[in-house]
């Protein structure tokens, strides 16, 4: 028997070739595989991350309206407060009025009445 050296050799190197061919691509496929995993994972980093955002600035946002709506009210309860001075003062006023016109005990009662509730505010 007869061994051929050149068909033994080229064998030899095509099935080394071969074998180094598939260990890249076998490499390449887990890279793609790693690579891919990455980023689905960075996608969902960055939903997450939107999500996060949103959620605060929805926060925020319901927060700045409370305070809103609380200075709405206490600017209408001063208001309120102020207006009722304003007219206890007022009554005062007429009533302090009308008693330097005409001194009566109505007059009088009423003018010490209203005065006192102005005084108090």
């Amino acid at each position: 028997m007869e061994i051929n050296y050149i068909k033994l050799y080229l064998s030899l190197t095509f099935a080394g070739l071969t074998i180094l061919g598939a260990d890249e691509a076998i490499g390449l496929y887990k890279l793609k595989v790693a690579s891919d995993a990455m980023a689905e994972s960075m996608k969902q980093v960055k939903f997450e991350r939107k999500s996060s955002e949103i959620r605060l600035q929805t926060e925020a946002l319901k927060i700045k309206n409370e305070a809103n709506q609380m200075m709405k009210i206490n600017n209408q309860k001063r208001n309120s407060i102020n207006n009722a001075r304003k007219t206890n003062d007022e009554v005062c006023r007429f009533w302090s009025k009308e008693y330097s016109e005409i001194q009566s005990d109505r007059n009088k009662m009423m003018m010490d009445n209203s005065c006192e509730r102005a005084r108090k505010d």
